[in-house]
């Protein structure tokens, strides 16, 4: 009966989901309802003759009349509409002449009643976002308002001038910078070179020094096509690490517990996932080396043998150590670095490969994209690798292919109510980063620090490639048929060179070195007051309008119908606060949407409104159509189209 137990939280998932689409939909059909009812309520109140409210679209499931209203409900349940007399042409009356009409009634009074609708739903939203502000507020990723900086690209400007992450970002042209979301923003509109300004930090000194650049964004592989970055591809987060679901995964005999946060890998701060996965994707060798005395952490790059140039003893040499290190299979792409050293594991000479883009490097010839990176010096010895310790070339040669990590860990941290004013302040001085040192310092020896304040080392971990993650039979399946179709979908690019370039990047993908754990970000209390958060939202909204206008923006980036119950039913998933102020923001879009100019919309009303009481002489019937039909048919096209991207982006989301 064991399979019982397996399908009993399957179905809860699924009735959950279901409950939340209804409540989604549900939550926007009153959104629609008390839009229309404010219609209803200030036409009524100034003798207008509402013939119709009609919950839904399309031929009524069942309806009744109460003061001289139909009111109905209908089988397409996704929004509704009040129907005022005049509002369409009855028999050989012009809309102004039908009695009781919304046309027959001055232009004033007709604005009030268009009006009434948006601004019923404008103040929602502030009665949601102030029902928010009361209960204290949302939980939200530490990530989305840092201003530090969580992964930079290593070919960007900003990287070439120094900035790193963990560094901070101040203000964005001139603007106070106020998270990522402001630079994902400008990487799709704006193209244009952008002043950025803030602090370099050391996190041991607690040092900051100031900086300001002006850089081009540009297109980066790294990031969506056709978007534009400045080099930031990552906010800063915590990498908190929780307890996998699955057995046998790298971090299982590592003695890492679950709420520990990741802060160290291979002698590096960590600041990001991204960074994270650089850093262990590097194809760089994790050396203690000993050098007149002292000691220090070094990388230096990873190189097939069959790509360094060595002479026909050296060839002898390594033939024979791979022979010592059991490494007996042919064609196999074994590793070493590009250094001649003795049998005592001192460092001769550097030696000359062929490097990532197919050109002969030499060691002395270094691109730093760490700060460890470091070209050794003849009579260096190498005292271990990826913190294990080797006494000469066979044990080195044989743990360089099966690379390691080491990792250090803060444990104990109190899960405070941290407010997001003021978390950078808590993540630059909440942890002494000097009680870190030692243990860095002992990586390598015979004698490793394992603890120091909240500090603690764990066990060196190979990590995982991501095709061989461990999955159940239906997730890989899954797996497959997703990979299938990925590589359905490249066979079909026309050109050769790209459809190559595809390919090699797909196979990067599943080659991906990982821990295998699930690393979320810590939460921090977001609860700005009500009419802060109205601005906020309001802002973005006019910010989107003002780009979609001007062309920075497509409407294939906007979502529609499909896309905003989906939205909410997340929103459901995350909890209710998050629901309500997604509730909010979808009825401040409504409210502003519809006071747009255009016709159809009651923007549209108003400004037939405003012509009429300029022209002193009402609109004919035939006019307005001219007016209003075209808008009707780009809306319906709108719609559609709209539909069929989320439809699309869904289907994508699966397979």
């Amino acid at each position: 009966m064991q399979w019982r137990a397996h399908l009993q939280p399957l179905r809860e998932d699924t009735l959950q989901s279901i409950l939340y689409i209804i409540l989604a939909i549900l939550g926007l059909n009153l959104l629609v309802f008390i839009h229309e009812l404010g219609h209803y309520i200030v036409a009524r109140r100034n003798g207008m003759r509402v013939e119709v409210f009609s919950i839904g679209f399309g031929k009524p499931l069942f309806s009744w009349m109460r003061k001289g209203v139909k009111w109905q409900f209908c089988p397409i349940f996704f929004g509704g509409y009040v129907r005022i007399a005049g509002m369409e042409k009855e028999g050989d009356l012009e809309p102004y002449e039908v009695p009781d009409g919304f046309y027959s009634k001055k232009p004033w009074v007709r604005i009030k009643v268009a009006l009434a609708g948006p601004v019923v739903n404008l103040v929602f939203a502030v009665a949601i976002f102030t029902v928010i502000w009361a209960f204290g507020g949302r939980e939200k990723p530490f990530s989305q308002f840092t201003q530090l900086i969580g992964y930079v690209d290593h070919h960007s400007e900003l990287y070439q001038n120094g900035i790193r992450p963990g560094d901070a970002i101040l203000e964005y042209n001139s603007e106070p910078f106020e998270g990522y979301k402001d630079l994902l923003f400008a990487a799709v509109v704006n193209g244009h070179p952008a002043n950025i300004e803030g602090v370099k930090i050391d996190y041991f000194t607690k040092e900051k020094t100031p900086y300001d650049y002006t850089v081009t964004p540009y297109e980066s592989p790294s990031i969506q096509k056709g978007m534009k970055t400045i080099g930031v591809l990552a906010p800063a987060s915590y990498l908190i690490y929780q307890a996998p679901g699955y057995e046998n995964l790298p971090m299982a005999s590592s003695g890492i517990l679950p709420q520990d946060r990741i802060v160290w890998v291979n002698g590096e701060l960590i600041f990001s996932n991204e960074q994270l996965s650089s850093v262990l994707n590097s194809n760089k060798a994790f050396l203690t080396v000993e050098r007149g005395g002292q000691t220090f952490l070094a990388k230096v790059p990873r190189v097939p043998i069959d790509d360094l140039r060595l002479g026909s003893e050296e060839v002898i040499e390594m033939n024979d150590w791979k022979y010592g290190a059991d490494l007996k299979q042919k064609g196999e792409p074994y590793t070493f670095i590009p250094y001649n050293i003795s049998y005592d594991m001192r460092v001769q000479n550097g030696l000359y490969y062929i490097d990532e883009d197919s050109k002969v490097s030499r060691a002395s010839s270094l691109n730093k994209t760490s700060h460890l990176d470091t070209m050794l010096r003849a009579g260096d010895r190498i005292v271990a690798i990826d913190g294990i310790p080797v006494t000469n070339p066979v044990e080195f040669l044989k743990h360089l292919q099966n690379p390691q990590v080491q990792i250090i860990v803060k444990r104990g941290e109190e899960p405070l109510n941290l407010s997001w004013k003021n978390e950078d302040h808590v993540f630059l001085s909440g942890t002494d980063w000097e009680a870190l040192k030692p243990i860095a310092r002992s990586i390598g020896t015979l004698s490793p620090i394992m603890q120091s304040g909240d500090f603690h080392l764990l066990e060196p971990i190979k990590p995982i490639r991501l095709k061989d993650f461990p999955m159940t039979e239906k997730e890989a399946k899954k797996f497959q048929e997703a990979l299938a179709s990925e590589r359905k979908a490249i066979e079909k690019i026309p050109d050769a060179e790209q459809r190559e370039l595809a390919y090699v990047r797909l196979d990067h993908s599943q080659n991906l070195l990982m821990l295998g754990a699930a690393l979320p970000d810590r939460l921090v209390n977001y609860n700005p007051n009500p009419f802060s958060l109205f601005g906020s939202v309001f802002s973005e909204i006019a910010r989107n309008l003002t780009a979609l206008v001007s062309g920075s923006l497509g409407p294939k980036q906007f979502g529609g119908p499909i896309f905003i119950v989906q939205v909410m039913q997340e929103s459901w998933n995350i909890g209710i606060k998050e629901a309500l102020f997604w509730l909010g923001a979808i009825s401040l879009n409504l409210g502003v949407l519809n006071l747009l100019p255009i016709p159809v919309l009651d923007g549209g009303h108003i400004c037939f409104s405003i012509i009429e009481k300029i022209r002193r002489k009402p609109m004919t019937a035939k006019m307005m159509q001219r007016l209003v039909i075209p808008f009707v048919a780009l809306l319906i096209f709108m719609f559609i189209y709209l539909t069929y991207n989320d439809i699309t982006r869904l289907f994508g989301r699966f397979f």
